[in-house]
Formats: C-alpha cells, sequence, structure tokens
C-alpha cells in the first residue's frame, strides 16, 4: 500500500479551514498555513542542516503546534522524528538518544539545560531551541510547498521509546502504513468528521497523544486544540463550550469527574467519548453515565498504532469492562500461556495481535522483535479472555498479576471494587511477598480530601465483594498515586517502594 501526503492533500482542498489551535501561544493554523510552515520545516532540515533521508530528528517538548510541523516536516524531507519522553532523567534520555542516533535535536525552552547537556554529549552538530531559534529558521528556508511522495506501508516515519522488561528503553518503529491504519479505523469506529473539533491533551511523545486522535483528526480535515499539559480546569471549559470529540486515559476521567465544576459542566456539545491506556473503574463510568455520557472504551499498544479495538456506545452501555470486537483492519486471539493453543469463551490466556497496524519491530534490537512475534502475531503479554459474542476483556498485564495461594490475582478487579468506596478518590494494588501464601495484595490508597477509611474496612469491603484470596491483606495510604505521563499509575515505582515483605 502507498501512503499519501494528506496533510497537503487538505491543504489543496479546504485551504482556510481551522487544522490546529495551540491554547498555550493562543495561535490558529489553517490547513494551508501548516502545510507551508511544515514544507518551510522540511526545507530547513534539508537544505540548512543537510540531513538525509533516514536520518532521526529528537524532538524534547510539551504539546504544541510546531511539534505537529516538525513532525509533518520529517515526513516530507524523509526523515524520522524520535520523540523524547520530558519526564524522564537525563540519564534515561541519553539512553534513549544513544540507541536512536539522531543528527539532530529540536528542544522546547523548558528543557533547555537538557537539550544543551544532550547536544553536548553527543557532540551534535545540529541543536535548535524552538524559542529562540525555531521561527528564525522557518522564516529563513525556502517558502516553497514539499508534497511528499507516495510513501510505502513499511517506511518508518517516527519512533517512539516504551519502558522494556530489561530496564531499556525500546524503539518502536512506527512506520507511515501503521499510522494511515490506524486513522481509518479511528474514521470507521470513532466516526469523527471535518466538522469536529478534538481536543488533545495527551502528550505528542506517546502515540495517544498523536494517534488518539491528533493525526486521524488531519487526515479527515477536522480541526485540532492543542492542550499543552492537561489541565482539568481548562477542560471541563472547553468539554463544556466546543469540543465534540474527546479522548482521555481513565486517570483523565476520574481527576475530571472529581471537580467541583464537573456536576454542572453540560457536556451535550461532545458527540464523541473515548479511552483506553487502563481499566476504567466502574464508579467512574457511573459517573459520567449519570450525565448522559457513554465513554467509548478501547485497547490498543504503541507497537500496535495504537488502536485494536473501540467499542460502539450500545456495546459500551450493555458490556460494561468489554473492549469490544477488534476494529476493521486489526485481528485479535487468546492463547493458552503454555500450549499457545487458542483458547474458547471465558478461558483467559496472553491475547495475541495482527494487522497492517502492527510494527515491523523495535528500532536497533532484533532480539526484542525476534522475541515479541510469534508466527506473524504480536505477543502482548496482556491476559485476556472473549464472551459467546466475541467480545475481547482485558484482564490486566501478565506482570502485574501475582500468584496468591496458587490462585491468580489480576489487580485490576480488586482495584474496581476499591473504588466502589466513596471515599477513595486513587487506588492501585500490588503483589508482595508472603511467607504463608507466596504472595498477597497491597492496596495503596489516596482519599479525597477530608475523608476517613481504615485499613480494615478497605479490607472487610474487599471481602465482601470478592473471594478471599483476592482480598488485599495490607492498605497503605498515600497522598496521591505516582503517574507517568499519560496518567497511567507508576505501578513499577510503586513496586519499588512498597513491594517488600509486609
Amino acid at each position: 500500500m502507498l501512503i499519501p501526503d494528506w496533510l497537503h492533500r487538505q491543504a489543496q482542498q479546504f485551504p482556510d479551514h481551522t487544522a490546529l489551535e495551540d491554547l498555550h501561544s493562543g495561535r490558529t493554523f489553517s490547513y494551508l498555513e501548516l502545510d507551508r510552515r511544515a514544507s518551510r520545516c522540511a526545507h530547513f532540515f534539508r537544505d540548512r542542516w543537510r540531513l538525509r533521508p533516514g536520518d532521526r530528528v529528537a524532538l524534547l517538548a510539551h504539546n504544541s503546534a510546531e511539534y505537529v510541523e516538525i513532525l509533518y516536516g520529517c515526513a516530507k524531507a524523509g526523515l524520522i522524528l524520535v520523540g523524547l519522553n520530558w519526564r524522564l532523567s537525563l540519564d534515561e534520555l541519553k539512553a534513549i538518544v544513544d540507541d536512536a542516533k539522531p543528527a539532530a535535536l529540536v528542544y522546547g525552552l523548558e528543557f533547555t539545560a537538557g537539550g544543551e547537556a544532550l547536544v553536548a554529549a553527543f557532540g551534535l552538530e545540529r541543536g535548535l531551541a524552538l524559542a529562540d531559534g525555531y521561527e528564525a529558521a522557518l522564516a529563513e528556508a525556502s517558502g516553497e510547498r514539499i508534497r511528499m511522495g507516495w510513501r510505502g506501508h513499511d517506511d518508518p516515519w517516527y519512533l517512539l521509546y516504551t519502558a522494556g522488561t530489561t530496564g531499556k528503553a525500546k524503539g518502536v518503529v512506527q512506520t507511515f502504513g501503521m499510522c494511515f491504519t490506524n486513522c481509518v479505523n479511528i474514521l470507521l469506529h470513532a466516526g469523527i468528521r471535518r466538522d469536529d473539533v478534538l481536543l488533545a491533551v495527551l502528550p505528542f511523545f506517546h502515540t495517544g497523544g498523536l494517534n488518539l486522535y491528533m493525526n486521524p483528526m488531519l487526515m479527515t480535515g477536522g480541526t485540532t486544540v492543542i492542550m499543552r499539559q492537561f489541565d482539568v480546569d481548562r477542560t471541563l471549559e472547553l468539554l463544556g463550550s466546543r469540543i465534540t470529540v474527546m479522548f482521555g486515559v481513565p486517570a483523565i476521567y476520574l481527576f475530571l469527574s472529581q471537580h467541583p465544576k464537573f456536576a454542572a459542566t453540560d457536556f451535550s456539545r461532545v458527540r464523541s467519548w473515548g479511552a483506553g491506556g487502563a481499566p476504567m473503574p466502574r464508579a467512574v463510568l457511573d459517573a459520567y453515565f449519570a450525565k448522559g455520557v457513554t465513554i467509548c472504551f478501547g485497547f490498543g499498544m504503541t507497537e500496535s498504532s495504537p488502536t485494536v479495538f473501540l467499542t460502539d456506545e450500545d456495546t459500551a452501555r450493555k458490556k460494561i469492562g468489554t473492549v469490544g470486537l477488534p476494529v476493521m483492519y486489526m485481528e485479535a486471539k487468546v492463547v493458552d500461556p503454555a500450549t499457545r493453543a487458542t483458547l474458547g469463551t471465558g478461558q483467559r490466556g496472553e491475547m495475541l495481535l495482527r494487522g497492517p497496524g502492527i510494527t515491523p519491530g523495535y528500532w536497533n534490537n532484533p532480539e526484542a522483535t525476534a522475541t515479541s512475534f510469534e508466527d506473524g502475531w504480536l505477543c502482548t503479554g496482556d491476559v485476556a479472555y472473549v464472551d459467546e459474542d466475541g467480545c475481547f476483556y482485558i484482564v490486566d498485564r501478565t506482570k502485574d498479576m501475582y500468584i496468591s495461594g496458587g490462585e491468580n490475582v489480576y489487580p485490576a478487579e480488586v482495584e474496581n471494587v476499591l473504588y466502589q468506596l466513596e471515599c477513595v478518590a486513587e487506588t492501585a494494588v500490588i503483589g508482595v511477598p508472603d511467607d504463608r501464601w507466596g504472595e498477597v495484595g497491597k492496596a495503596i490508597l489516596a482519599l479525597k480530601p477530608g475523608a476517613e477509611l481504615t485499613a480494615e474496612a478497605a479490607i472487610a469491603h474487599c471481602r465482601a465483594h470478592l473471594a478471599a484470596f483476592k482480598a488485599p491483606r495490607h492498605v497503605v495510604f498515600v497522598p496521591a498515586l505516582p503517574r507517568n505521563a499519560l496518567g497511567k499509575v507508576d505501578k513499577a515505582g510503586l513496586r519499588r517502594e512498597f513491594g517488600g515483605q509486609a
């Protein structure tokens, strides 16, 4: 399959339609303006920096219109963007830069110290600060618009790094075909249109930020409102005024539902709600159901571009907890962890994926690529099962599961029960060593302001709603749970801090 320059096409057909609105800078860009600026960016990379097709350009910056321009500028110039996670330490960033070996680095004002340190550490001859050099660079570049040539399905466009099980980050190759496949799947299943306005709150260094649904919105010709970093007040204000499409992780929906303005906010303008990235507590879903909002839950991975599942509204309401059927251009199955045989209805095993949205592999890491695929299927490490209608249920990550007295315990199930307690703001459950049972559960709880709860009451609540072996034996109270840039609970950090024998 050959992939076109959809930004250029939209600029031809709808030049004056607003493509991007950057809330931080207050600037808006039409499709024609965005295509021109991406072209200038490509000219600068190619003509001034003398970058060649296949060279990598690392980008360390918050969400912005410039981020999108650089992404599409790299596409037009045949370069590969490397999105750097700004929450990582300098040492962690150095490991990624060492692996990707970019020829250039662009960094935001907030990351000047880190950007300059990376440039110096790797002897990069090309470094550019967005604050004082980017606009000048565009002004000096040729104003001739570039129409990207047709790209092959497997041609790399950008690299996104994820944490590896060995501690070394892995660069997931993102191809033009993967992005195109995800865009088509989103257009079909989320139903976004040219007159839609998306609020982009997830970080652009993550597949969720780029592809849920910023890139699909640009393909369809809609408008993306870019939020630099998630802000609860501003998000509620926008959802109550002019946003029509919203995608967030459960943490975002949780924080919105706990805000004092949530009850009074009118969400009737938003016609498409999506979520993914972690299990959604039933109590959070109920809070939105009460306001007439149905959040369509999905599942995906960086390795799958990311969308594999996205429910329709009817399924989302009737089958709480399901991620539904695979989207049009993806396939999934559940296999026995030992025999690798495909399992039947209701049987739990590892979920495998395949389809045109799956990555060809990991950058500079053939070993990880080889071990992650099995007869053309991507091994996810996620425990799942399928019901009688073919709908999938993601139980938990294999690495988060623990075994207590010979029984598998999936923390997401326990966490969902703890969220039934009105006083609980956030919770996470981990397995900790136990002399008698091998492992038992430890619940880490953050309570709502002014709320009270004892460890005994929390455990008793779980025992009333779960099998005894699933109920946590220990409870720890904290002010807030640690989260990564996407809003997922940092369970690895919790295991490091609280995972010792109690």
